[in-house]
């Protein structure tokens, strides 16, 4: 048995083995001035049967009683285990009425208030409730109510400011997920139905995942925003944002796809639009003719916080973007097929081991490229050579990551099917690998790593082959939890010929049980004749040789001229830059040079990323005032350039990131502040 860290993996304490919870009922009522949730919640619960302790063989209250005394050493009967992390919980009871009455329900929870007491205990990572000795799992109250309310720093939502200024609040995906919010059964298994009230102050817009837009009651000051869905789903997929959002309604060619809106604070409403709107109206089309409709009936984007550590997130219905991606010029607008490309692989089609990321973050982000040429209607030849670009661009990533990232984190299948027990709080729970670790949050290794996986499997049967089999997969595996034994399994039923040349235990031991990458990875080549690749190399070849000359004195500089340089697709300088990155050194007037070539001021937030790079590298300082504004207004790229000025070895570098991190980390997501945090802490090597 592996050692249990408290600090890097993750607990599933809920005994979904014995019980399950089918409905939950939320009546959150959000409080800005305490930044906390009060809440009371109601579950409704039915036991899982089984023929070992069924009460038709009389031996259900003993066998139930008996698993549960054997871990937990008390005599309180059965015990229901929930995950919860960090809330004050203030009473549980047993509603009596009928749990058939629950769907849908539209009331306010927080009306019932007669029941029975229930004894409860809260502890590190769990809520136990039982009533008494007698208590089998099949007697168990079958409703029950926690009144409970949340605290200042829950780790499952931020209050930050929005670019306005003013006060929001959002759930944004912490590696503890939801259970700092709400009590819930947390293992992916363990799916139900929800609905919410959620009240707030006026103007406040609460956006929630839910199946329509939710019913609104403005009363005395306060709205109340009713959500619910009738789709069975992870608790973990449940989001949440209320801020003073503006709203606006994208038109859709489809009018049978789904209802898409765009949020955002009144300063980037009007650049959101004009970014995603004609974008997202045909990525949404193009992903119909790809996949088939839209798994949900709506979908909302909501430009969320700068303090937000990722490009975007998506849950049921409501999809988080970052202010990063409004580069002006749409070219970061594939980020939108990846979301998009989540409603089927993630959201619609879940991992049942939640350490085979890949089966949903590969899947997204190999869908991303196709989607995406499909959406800007690119030629077969143009989109052969853009994804071949994007192949190389994502290989130089991984390739870098593997280098700096320990072993366990690069494995695709790190528990090898097989689940990890430890008892915690007197608790046989199931345990995440590395589910707590900081560093899960900036590695790619499961998104690019499991996409190129899947090129080697389209390889075999050819792209359009392979989209066909996908739209077969996402219908028949549509609402259900798989693993990557079911989908290669899956596979190979859907193109017995591959049987002579296919092995699935191959695919275990070269690509999904071991770190590193694999030989098709290793030496991926693009096509010679792939013209945007070409353009790179010569570009590439004329810097090298521009650079040679300006180190000479400044009377032959003078005769060396910027009229023979392309400006480049945004891609390929994302290439360029990263070629000249390998350089043992550049020069102060090549790097003037390459802004006034590229104007990076102007170029998207991963291009000034890539060159800033090489600003830190070559210690620049003329554009040290740039650096300084890009980590202040797009914390979700700056956590690697952080660690370059920490461990550079220079005074006024080390002075810009601590500078940075005192104006950021206030409003900064935990696990991106203490990653920052612990790089300080760090020596730096001679």
């Amino acid at each position: 048995m592996n050692e249990f860290s408290l600090q890097e993996d993750l607990p599933l304490m809920s005994n979904v083995d014995d019980i399950l919870v089918r409905h939950y009922n939320f009546d959150f009522q959000c409080h800005f001035n305490k930044k906390t949730f009060t809440c009371f919640a109601v579950l409704f619960l039915e036991p899982v049967v089984n023929k070992l302790n069924s009460p038709s063989n009389g031996l259900g209250c003993l066998a139930s009683e008996q698993h549960f005394k054997e871990v937990d050493k008390t005599d309180r009967g059965f015990v229901l285990i929930l995950d919860c992390h960090k809330i004050l919980v203030k009473e549980v009871i047993e509603l009596q009425f009928s749990p058939e009455w629950f769907m849908p329900f539209k009331f306010r929870p927080s009306c019932l208030t007669d029941g029975e007491h229930l004894c409860f205990e809260v502890t590190d990572w769990s809520l136990k409730i039982w009533k008494n000795n007698k208590t089998c799992k099949y007697c168990f109250p079958k409703v029950i109510g926690i009144s409970y309310e949340t605290i200042p720093s829950c780790p499952s939502v931020l209050w930050v400011k929005d670019q306005n200024g003013n006060p929001s609040v959002f759930s944004y995906g912490a590696f503890i997920n939801n259970r700092a919010l709400f009590p819930c059964q947390e293992p992916p298994i363990a799916m139900a139905t929800w609905e919410a009230v959620v009240s707030t102050t006026d103007p406040m817009v609460a956006l929630m995942s839910g199946d329509e837009e939710p019913e609104v009651i403005h009363e005395k000051g306060f709205t109340h925003f009713y959500y619910s869905t009738k789709k069975i789903l992870p608790l973990s997929t449940l989001c949440l944002a209320i801020g003073t959002w503006q709203e606006y309604l994208v038109p859709l060619e489809n009018k049978n796809g789904p209802k898409c809106r765009i949020f955002a604070c009144s300063k980037l409403l009007d650049k959101a639009i004009q970014e995603f709107s004609h974008y997202i109206t045909q990525c949404l089309q193009a992903s119909h003719e790809l996949l088939g409709p839209y798994p949900f009936p709506r979908i909302d984007f909501l430009i969320v916080p700068p303090s937000f550590s990722s490009l975007g997130m998506a849950s049921p219905n409501l999809v988080f973007l970052s202010q990063s991606l409004l580069a002006g010029d749409k070219s970061m607008c594939s980020r939108i097929s990846h979301e998009v490309s989540h409603g089927w692989f993630g959201l619609s089609i879940g991992a049942l081991d939640w350490t085979e990321e890949w089966l949903s973050e590969g899947f997204a982000t190999f869908v991303e490229d196709v989607l995406h040429v499909k959406t800007v209607k690119m030629s077969p030849e143009d989109s052969m050579q853009y994804m071949e670009l994007k192949a190389l661009i994502r290989r130089k990533a991984l390739m870098d990551e593997i280098e700096n990232t320990q072993d366990d984190l690069q494995i695709l299948r790190p528990s090898h099917g097989q689940d990890s027990k430890h008892v915690i709080d007197g608790v046989n729970a199931t345990v995440l690998k590395n589910g707590q670790n900081p560093i899960k949050g900036f590695i790619q290794v499961h998104y690019i790593k499991g996409c190129f996986l899947l090129k080697y499997l389209s390889s075999m049967i050819g792209v359009q082959s392979f989209m066909d089999f996908l739209r077969i997969y996402v219908t028949k595996y549509e609402g259900q939890l798989v693993t990557c034994k079911e989908f290669l399994a899956f596979f190979l039923n859907s193109f017995p010929s591959l049987n002579q040349s296919f092995s699935v235990e191959c695919v275990y031991e070269n690509w999904l049980h071991n770190s590193g990458v694999t030989p098709e990875i290793e030496n991926l080549k693009p096509s010679s004749k792939n013209n945007l690749l070409t353009e790179i190399l010569e570009e590439t070849e004329k810097w090298q040789k521009f650079n040679s000359f300006s180190k000479k004195k400044r009377s032959k500089r003078r005769k060396l001229g910027l009229d023979n340089f392309s400006s480049l697709f945004p891609d390929q300088r994302l290439l360029l830059l990263e070629n000249l990155l390998a350089e043992e050194e550049l020069s102060s007037y090549t790097l003037s040079c390459l802004d006034r070539v590229f104007h990076f001021n102007n170029c998207n937030a991963e291009i000034q990323h890539r060159w800033l790079e090489l600003v830190v590298k070559y210690k620049c300082k003329s554009y040290y005032s740039f650096l300084r504004d890009f980590l202040i207004n797009h914390m979700a790229m700056g956590v690697y350039l952080y660690g370059e000025l920490i461990y550079s070895g220079d005074k006024v570098q080390e002075e810009i990131a601590k500078e940075c991190f005192a104006i950021c980390k206030d409003e900064m997501e935990p696990n991106f502040r203490h990653t920052i945090e612990e790089m300080f802490l760090q020596p730096v090597s001679d």
